[in-house]
């Protein structure tokens, strides 16, 4: 008898142990679900803007090439874009306490577990890494070629209190008409426009795999 109720209560202990990890698990998978859906919003608003700034890109190496002095006002508005990293950001939050915690252990759907580490690595990750690429095009433009372009006093007058950029209204000129230099840049300008169409072909697959994370979290655990 003292045998069997020993047992019995061993047991019911592990029981309870396994309801109150199913229990962490599951709040677990519903704070991922949370850092998953701002990380489509954040991605989409980058992949948007980013959209936007491309087609800058194509009117401002149109506007160069055909030399339109007339248009200086756009040309300056667009160059001036080149610096405005369009970052997003990665709600990594859940996945590193679950690391970071040892938890891992207790996401014990394998799909699931699985899914959840393609995202993380795979995914999240190769989207950065072509940003950060990008990014340092951005910068070896501005800071190596722009200022010998571009004339200063008009490049820190197009930006108010606040960092938002305005057109300019006194048709600025070019600090040079040197052909060299200008295709130089023209040239970063093809290759950082490629860049950048690549970092959202990246964020369009994150997109996609993080929409599909979600769907299965919620399919494996019940989750409305």
């Amino acid at each position: 008898m003292l045998f069997l109720a020993v047992f019995f209560g061993m047991l019911a202990e592990y029981r309870l142990e396994h309801i109150i990890e199913h229990q962490r698990e599951k709040k677990y998978i519903r704070s991922l679900i949370r850092d998953l859906e701002m990380d489509i919003a954040s991605l989409q608003t980058s992949h948007n803007n980013r959209s936007i700034q491309i087609g800058y890109l194509d009117s401002l190496h149109i506007l160069l090439r055909e030399k339109r002095m007339d248009r200086m006002n756009d040309v300056y508005f667009y160059a001036r874009h080149i610096n405005r990293h369009v970052n997003f950001q990665y709600h990594d939050r859940t996945i590193q306490q679950l690391k970071n915690s040892g938890n891992l252990r207790l996401i014990r759907n394998q799909a699931a577990a699985d899914s959840i580490t393609v995202y993380d690595n795979e995914r999240m990750k190769t989207s950065l890494i072509q940003l950060e690429g990008e990014i340092e095009l951005r910068r070896h433009i501005t800071f190596n070629i722009s200022g010998k372009i571009f004339d200063s006093y008009a490049w820190k007058n197009m930006t108010d209190s606040i960092g938002n950029i305005l057109r300019p209204i006194t048709n600025p000129s070019l600090l040079t008409n040197d052909i060299t230099l200008l295709n130089e840049f023209l040239f970063r300008i093809v290759t950082l426009r490629g860049s950048m169409l690549f970092t959202n072909r990246s964020i369009q697959n994150s997109i996609r795999s993080a929409k599909r994370l979600i769907d299965l979290l919620k399919k494996e655990y019940d989750i409305a």
